[in-house]
């Protein structure tokens, strides 16, 4: 019987989901990666379509119920280029922004660091994750996963999320974890997703070499990113930052409650 879960199609969750589908081990795990942008999966997850889905973390605090699979994020140390903010004029002065539509996490985290960092309280409108409409729209805007990364932000003011965070609270930021009722995260999709990722990390240079042409970058570039930007664990100093995010969107009124504390299920199920 296949089991179903969700991935985001971006470069940084690459290592995560290769695995599955590039070893004779993954394609015979009878798991199989569904690909959509993080808003989709959560309406996916909600669904029942999926077992898991490596989502925004943001959405573990949004829908209460979920659990989190252990040892493993899309998560950064300090910059994470992917994730950016373009404002036309200074931070402080914009009136308007415009939300990547496909964003969960990283609106919630712009939207708290505008507040707690900067003072600027701005309109938020949705849009597609263009940089040059987006401007037209608005004053400033925001722009997530290869689009964030590519985004030309020569002239503009450009707030990395990721630094931003780290010099707000000192910690990492986890963008996404792999989320799913504690009943659907059985040992051997635990035992999979662990395996896919301990194999992904020491396949980043090929890795950097497929997705270049895919989505317009250098191999370098790409290479870089997977290497020295992203980080794909999820230890004690993750799951306090993942407390910390929880409470300062419940502090900033984004959440309908205030969020549980976190839950990781069991390695053994």
């Amino acid at each position: 019987m296949t089991t179903r879960i969700g991935s985001v199609p971006y470069l940084n969750e690459k290592p995560l989901t290769r695995w599955f589908s590039h070893t004779e081990e993954g394609r015979a795990s009878g798991v199989e990666v569904i690909y959509a942008v993080p808003s989709a999966l959560a309406q996916m997850l909600q669904a029942g379509e999926i077992a898991a889905a490596l989502v925004s973390s943001f959405e573990y605090f949004r829908t209460p119920g979920y659990a989190i699979v252990p040892g493993i994020s899309i998560s950064g140390q300090d910059k994470i280029e992917s994730v950016r903010a373009f404002a036309r004029t200074s931070w402080r002065k914009i009136e308007s922004l415009a939300l990547d539509t496909s964003s969960l996490t990283s609106a919630a985290l712009l939207k708290i660091l505008l507040a707690e960092q900067l003072d600027a309280h701005p309109a938020f409108l949705h849009a597609a994750p263009d940089l040059d409409s987006m401007l037209r729209q608005a004053d400033a805007c925001l722009l997530i996963g290869d689009a964030g990364m590519l985004a030309d932000g020569n002239g503009l003011n450009v707030l990395d999320l990721g630094h931003a965070w780290r010099r707000l609270t000192g910690l990492p930021f986890v963008y996404a974890v792999w989320l799913g009722q504690a009943e659907n995260l059985t040992p051997h999709l635990i035992q999979s997703l662990t395996a896919a990722k301990a194999w992904g990390v020491t396949q980043t240079e090929f890795i950097a070499e497929e997705e270049s042409q895919r989505i317009g970058a250098s191999v370098r570039q790409c290479r870089h990113y997977l290497t020295e930007v992203m980080d794909y664990d999820l230890g004690e100093e993750h799951l306090r930052a993942l407390a910390t995010f929880g409470a300062k969107a419940w502090g900033q009124k984004l959440l309908p409650a205030q969020p549980a504390p976190v839950h990781v299920v069991s390695a053994a199920g």
